[in-house]
This record gives structure tokens, sequence and C-alpha cells, in this order.
């Protein structure tokens, strides 16, 4: 199987591709949801983990164990990634206005490797999280290189997530500052 970063780093240039697609303005309601949800995630998630952990204590007699980890990563990678889909999907938050020429194109394909960087980091992340627990898709932590363990760090709930100011974080800004931003156009 190939290295985690080999197939993060592909994942993120393809929401490039798409975001150069898209345009700029397109992408820009992604990260908004995108950002939200990660800050939402990342506030709540002991909360959630405790939800998860007494639903799981009610099913322990029908499942393993080992289950437990399968199933709470499963769940959050299905949250981000239907949120990202819905955002993808709708129009509903599509920044309003018009950029053209070179400065179109290299906007919309870095605003598409923030997405990308958003959404496979926070799978990522989630992975990382309840250690590897999909097999199929051959990562352990084993597995992982120098880099994968170096870029750990560098994952959106993990980095973006660190309180900065009166103890929130940066999440929380960027959210209110993208909201901030469709608001005024």
């Amino acid at each position: 199987m190939i290295p985690i970063e080999i197939f993060f780093s592909a994942l993120v240039f393809v929401f490039a591709l798409i975001g150069l697609a898209r345009g700029f303005l397109r992408e820009l309601g992604v990260t908004t949801v995108m950002m939200f949800l990660l800050f939402f995630l990342s506030l709540f998630e002991p909360e959630l983990d405790r939800g998860l952990m007494k639903v799981m204590d009610a099913g322990s007699r029908v499942m393993a164990a080992s289950d437990e980890n399968l199933i709470k990563c499963a769940i959050f990678i299905f949250v981000i990634i239907g949120s990202a889909f819905v955002s993808y999907e709708g129009e509903t938050l599509a920044f309003g206005g018009r950029i053209r020429g070179t400065q179109a194109v290299i906007l919309g394909l870095l605003t598409g490797m923030l997405n990308g960087y958003l959404i496979a980091g926070s799978l990522w992340y989630y992975m990382d999280r309840f250690n590897y627990p999909f097999e199929i898709l051959g990562f352990s932590v084993e597995n992982l290189s120098a880099i994968a363990q170096k870029m750990i760090e560098f994952l959106p709930i993990t980095f973006l997530g660190r309180p900065v100011l009166f103890g929130q974080s940066l999440l929380l800004y960027l959210s209110a500052l993208l909201l901030l931003a469709r608001v005024i156009r």
C-alpha cells in the first residue's frame, strides 16, 4: 500500500483541481462549511465521544471491543464526508462577485488545496485518533514514516484547533471571518 502522506497529498491535489474547475468564490462556501464543522467537532468532541461510548457500552454484548474504534471512526468520517458532499453539491454558500484571469485560477487552485487539506486532513486525524481501524486501506501506526509522524501535528483539527486567543481555537476565528465576508460581500 502507498504511504498515507502520499495518499493525503493526492487527495489535496484532487481537491485543488476541483477548486480550479469550480472557482474561488464557490470554493469559499465549502471552506466556510468545513471550518464550522471542524470547529464544532473540535469543541464538542469530548461530549460526542462520551455519547458514542454510552451507545457502544449498550451494544457491547453484540460487538467486539476492537470494533468500537472502527465504528467511532466511521461515524466521524461519515460526518466529514457527508458535510463535504452537501457543501460541494449545493450552492447555498457561494460567495458573490467576479474574479477573472490568472488571479481566479490561482485563487481557485489555492482554495481547492485548502479544502483538500481540511477534508483529507480531518479524515487522517480521525483515523490516527482511533488507531487506523480500517485495515483494508493498509494504514497503521507501525507503517507511518517519519514524515507522516511529523505531519500529524499539522492536521487541521490538531493545528487549527489549538487555543489562540481567549481560549478559543483558530477554527472559530477563521469561521467567523469567512461568515462575515459572506454577509458583507
